[in-house]
């Protein structure tokens, strides 16, 4: 899964593992929402062990509270079984090479799929 902001480079990665992921739920609004984020400018980090979701510092509270409650809350049980899976993969495979695309066929499908 291709990041649709190769420009933001810091967080490509994470940014593939989500899309891809988010690419095998059967309701394909998820991706669809993350992936519209992500060109929007939107990044993702790990602290504490947690993905955690920034909105482009060029949102206002009032987008942001807008975005969340249309494009996200909807999705939540989805979105925190998703970043809660990317994180605890990258935690566990901290110096591997990662395959985006091996990721999400042969591991994210084992379970996590809604």
């Amino acid at each position: 899964m291709l990041d649709p902001r190769p420009d933001i480079k810091e967080d490509t990665l994470l940014w593939q593992l989500v899309l891809g992921c988010a690419q095998l739920y059967r309701d394909q609004q998820i991706y669809g929402n993350l992936h519209g984020f992500r060109c929007g400018g939107s990044t993702l980090s790990i602290k504490n062990d947690t993905l955690v979701f920034k909105f482009p510092p060029e949102y206002s509270d009032d987008q942001k509270q807008n975005y969340k409650q249309k494009y996200l809350t909807p999705y939540m049980k989805q979105l925190k079984e998703l970043f809660k899976f990317v994180a605890e993969y990258c935690k566990n495979n901290q110096n591997d090479v990662v395959n985006a695309d091996l990721f999400t066929r042969d591991i994210f499908l084992e379970g996590y799929k809604d």
